[in-house]
């Protein structure tokens, strides 16, 4: 048989030099092209590896099955594992990764697999010599060009310090730092939970004012180190008299302190009142080899479920105590619902009618104090940033302190009455400023009541249409108790306005019981820092470490920094020193009419 005039055997020879002459190219060709993908490969990874070799953070690389292919310096120093000693090992031999809320193990590697996004969040590292370390962690798919076998980059970076410091501050939030007992605003926010249970369950509760009576006389004639002294010593005897396991115990502020007998009933705690009154009687206070003798007044509140609010508890509890100081001191006061001498005394009905008459006859202005840039050559421009405040004068054109006014406004809950003309009014008087650059920004106060309106802000919204301002002139303040009260409100409120240009500052910071975890959660602009560190920061060492804590916290977040309070040259030059961003207070300005600070924004 013969292909093409030759022998088979011939053809075949033929046939196959024909198709190895075809097949060489190509041959030459694949194997070139897997060397270059090899090279590009190596060239990716040398990159990598030489870019985590420099970073600060912790760096491991692993493959699809978890077996680790590189581990940079810093990792190195975290988990005990030199490169050569890791490399092939499964990562759950060197490290693993914890749910900080469920301590449970994380599977952060099957849940980057299959999403080229960058997976990210915080975790409690555990290996070899270290257990439950603070980190944060983002895992990356680093996939090599021409190949479906990526590698998983995981990036750890401790948090430790951040997380003690934030435990720090924590703590002094939640605690008054002269006598140690829970503050002001950790009581309330257990006074809250209190009211909650009595309104929901008809648990019964006690809360208790003590108030020292002529406390401002020992400061006044032994000096203010002797009226420490005696807080202190006073709070000594109150732990002694109360139970910790059941009973709550914080100082609410000057000579003045809340005991909340919890599950208790009124007679059981009426008659721990009495002990407490007479072991504050039998009390001389000894200073200077001179005795003083020392009383108290104290409001007896049990809580009912119409007393509604905390503010509205501890401001009868005040009537309460002032009650009992005007009969003499050294007694105790009980409270009833409609307690005609707590009325008579508070004089609320009377205001109820003056400011129903305020509203109606224009008695209300508004006043802007700036909030000054605390760097020196800032000093030297004007103006830009401002808190807008609301006063009310009476009859005769004579101010009266919002002291006097906003707690009735609160307890009659007319503040979001009173909000809503500061906005309308604001905002109208806005529309005359032509000047462009720098934009002038004002600052609004917002009451807890307010945002628990479901229509208030849609009546934001609308006001910011009419107005036809822009809103990047608006800044809107919430209290951090605020805040804390309602999250989801508040973080919508936030949201919604920002969205349209708007700013937030959060105010009061630093006497709270926040967690810094709040200001993840709140997307606000400005820290306003309480004015009760601010004023003593020169002389407490507590309060300036407070600011500077707060501070740095605020600035690792992005957020603006102001303090409020800032009274006096000292105490801008340390602000300074410490690197806060604006101060308010009358040590920069006073608050001046609005008219006159729109006139100077007009061209």
């Amino acid at each position: 048989m013969e292909l093409l005039g030759l022998p088979v055997q011939s053809s075949v020879l033929v046939y196959g030099l024909l198709a190895v002459a075809l097949l060489l190219p190509l041959a030459v060709w694949f194997i070139s092209r897997q060397r270059s993908r090899a090279r590009l490969q190596w060239a990716q990874y040398s990159v990598l590896s030489y870019v985590l070799t420099d970073t600060l953070e912790a760096a491991v690389l692993v493959d699809a099955r978890g077996i680790v292919d590189f581990v940079n310096p810093a990792a190195e120093k975290i988990l005990k594992y030199k490169l050569r000693s890791a490399r092939g090992k499964h990562f759950s031999e060197l490290f693993t990764l914890v749910n900080p809320v469920t301590l449970e193990s994380m599977v952060w590697l099957n849940a980057a697999q299959g999403d080229v996004r960058p997976q990210s969040g915080h975790a409690l590292l555990n290996a070899s010599g270290i257990n439950a370390l603070q980190v944060s962690y983002t895992v990356r798919p680093f996939v090599y060009t021409d190949t479906q076998q990526p590698l998983y980059l995981l990036l750890l970076r401790d948090q430790t310090e951040l997380y003690a410091l934030q435990l720090r501050l924590d703590h002094l939030e939640m605690h008054d730092q002269q006598t140690m007992l829970l503050n002001s605003k950790s009581f309330e926010s257990r006074l809250k939970v209190a009211i909650d249970q009595v309104r929901q369950h008809g648990v019964k509760h006690v809360f208790c004012l003590v108030s020292m009576d002529q406390f401002k006389l020992v400061n006044d004639t032994l000096g203010h180190s002797a009226g420490d002294v005696l807080i202190e010593r006073i709070s000594r005897i109150l732990k002694e008299e109360v139970d910790p396991r059941r009973d709550v115990l914080a100082r609410l502020g000057g000579d003045e302190f809340g005991i909340l007998f919890q599950e208790s009933e009124p007679a059981v705690a009426a008659r721990a009142t009495e002990q407490i009154r007479q072991r504050l009687e039998s009390y001389e206070f000894e200073w200077n080899k001179t005795r003083h003798q020392v009383t108290a007044s104290i409001a007896f509140v049990p809580l009912y479920k119409t007393l509604g609010t905390p503010n509205r508890v501890l401001s009868v509890a005040d009537a309460a105590c002032r009650v009992a100081k005007d009969k003499g001191g050294n007694r105790i006061h009980i409270y009833k619902p409609n307690d005609q001498e707590i009325l008579k005394h508070r004089g609320n009905m009377v205001w109820l009618g003056r400011l129903k008459k305020a509203f109606e006859g224009g008695n209300f202005r508004l006043v802007a104090q700036p909030i000054h840039l605390l760097e020196p050559q800032a000093f030297k421009r004007p103006f830009t940033h401002y808190e807008v405040l609301i006063r009310l004068y009476d009859e005769n054109n004579q101010p009266i302190s919002p002291d006097e006014f906003i707690p009735a406004a609160e307890y009659y809950s007319m503040m979001p009455r009173l909000d809503r003309w500061v906005v309308r009014n604001l905002l109208q008087a806005l529309q005359e400023i032509t000047q462009k650059v720098p934009r002038p920004v004002f600052a609004i106060n917002l009451s807890g009541q307010s945002l628990d309106e479901p229509d208030f802000l849609p009546f934001v919204l609308e006001e910011i249409r009419q107005a036809g301002i822009s809103p990047a002139m608006l800044c809107f303040e919430i209290t951090e108790r605020v805040a804390i009260h309602n999250v989801e409100l508040a973080q919508k409120f936030i949201e919604t306005l920002k969205g349209l240009g708007c700013s937030f500052s959060l105010d009061d910071f630093g006497t709270g019981v926040s967690s810094f975890s709040y200001l993840k959660t709140l997307a606000v602009d400005y820290l306003k820092i309480d004015g009760s560190f601010i004023k003593d920061i020169a002389t407490d060492s507590i309060a300036e470490a407070m600011v500077r804590s707060v501070n740095q916290v605020g600035h690792l977040m992005g957020i603006q920094v102001i303090a409020e309070y800032v009274e006096n040259e000292q105490i801008i030059g340390i602000l300074r020193e410490i690197g806060v961003d604006y101060g308010q207070g009358y040590g920069i300005s006073k608050p001046l009419p609005l008219a006159e600070v729109i006139q100077r924004h007009t061209l």
